[in-house]
């Protein structure tokens, strides 16, 4: 003979204080765990893009990336030479030229904030297929800006200070935000866009950081790797977009391991928590499966109905948490080498709700499994 389930449902109402308290308890563990989950993936996604298939990336040859590299103005002459590389439009060959700069910036109150500069022509837009304005227009000279979509949370900054129309101080001049741009969740996002030229004036730069090259056929692309960077007259590296991304990610695995171990963490704790809670409000009703045993109901029936009670707490505080989750979703967040957007998508939901379940069952199992294979005198005097 099986308990009632009404009996189950009717027990929640019953105990108005201890399953409220219980549901927030739930909420709360889940809640964190969506959001740590959350974090986790944002910082993977920014650091692995997938790139463009047809683009390779050209820097000095003895440079470990970007940031290092010194790419002069005969490389970039003989690359744009290139037969392989496509024409835009215009007939320009699609060869985007960059200067990649580190600045101190003031916006507004905010003094000496650190960002990410990077010169680029307009043509950029043509060869790096995962930028797309906002709003507003083109970067373009004098001192004109346009700012990612993460710059803010990655400089430190409230939002309103980098919108269009605003000013920001760096090397000694006002520039101007004309523009917002997306970079699809990669590093980019975090990054200012400024005018080449201005850029390398300002800076005093001889030479480039990197060109980034579209090409006509995506099949060329190894071929052309492996061309230049066999050649004796070029002293450059080269390396097809998606791999450098890739390679971009290695550098931030023991951040991605961070996140992941302290969203781990965070899904413990709430575990052992949860568990504790449940394990309490189960444990104090021996008495109750004492009663059941008496009128006729064997250990599975009450094992099972308590459990069906612990898991409907947990899942309705899960929901409850697994909503105020999703108020942080868009969310911006910093960290070490830029900022990332929290994405409260259906995987972090899911990984929240088995967290729910587990508690649920496991949190009950226990104290009434004590409970159901007590003799009834023993249960009915447990205190």
């Amino acid at each position: 003979m099986g308990v009632p389930l009404r009996y189950s449902l009717r027990n929640l109402t019953r105990r108005k204080v201890r399953t409220g308290l219980t549901i927030a308890a739930m909420a709360l563990v889940v809640g964190i765990s969506v959001v740590m989950f959350a974090f986790a993936k944002g910082i993977f996604l920014s650091a692995k893009s997938s790139g463009s298939p047809d683009n390779v990336i050209v820097i000095d040859r003895k440079a470990v990336n970007q940031s290092f590299s010194q790419l002069t103005l005969t490389d970039y002459n003989l690359l744009k030479s290139l037969p392989q590389v496509k024409r835009g439009a215009s007939g320009e060959p699609l060869v985007s030229p960059e200067c990649i700069q580190a600045a101190r910036v003031t916006a507004g109150e905010y003094k000496d904030r650190p960002a990410t500069l990077r010169g680029v022509k307009p043509m950029v837009f043509e060869v790096n297929q995962q930028l797309r304005i906002v709003e507003g227009e083109k970067a373009a000279s004098p001192r004109k800006l346009m700012v990612g979509s993460l710059a803010h949370a990655s400089m430190g900054v409230p939002a309103e200070l980098l919108a269009i129309g605003k000013e920001l101080e760096f090397g000694g001049e006002t520039w101007t935000i004309v523009g917002r741009f997306d970079a699809g969740g990669t590093a980019m996002d975090s990054e200012l866009l400024a005018d080449l030229n201005d850029v390398m004036a300002l800076y005093n730069r001889k030479t480039y950081s990197a060109a980034l090259i579209k090409l006509q056929n995506p099949g060329e692309v190894p071929l052309l790797v492996r061309s230049l960077n066999n050649r004796n007259d070029i002293q450059v590296q080269a390396v097809a977009e998606q791999e450098y991304y890739a390679s971009l990610a290695e550098g931030f695995d023991r951040i991605i391991f961070l996140a992941v171990f302290l969203a781990v963490i965070a899904g413990i704790g709430g575990l052992v928590s949860g568990m504790n809670t449940m394990y309490a409000s189960v444990l104090g009703r021996i008495r109750e499966i004492g009663t059941l045993k008496t009128i006729g109901y064997g250990p599975g029936a009450i094992v099972r109905s308590f459990v069906i009670e612990s898991v409907a707490i947990a899942l309705v505080g899960g929901a409850i948490g697994a909503a105020v989750a999703l108020q942080a979703n868009g969310i911006s967040a910093k960290f070490a080498k830029g900022a990332v957007s929290l994405t409260i998508d259906h995987w972090a939901l899911i990984a929240g709700g088995v967290v729910a379940l587990v508690i649920g069952v496991c949190g009950a199992l226990p104290p009434a499994l004590k409970g159901a294979r007590m003799e009834i005198p023993a249960a009915l005097h447990y205190s």
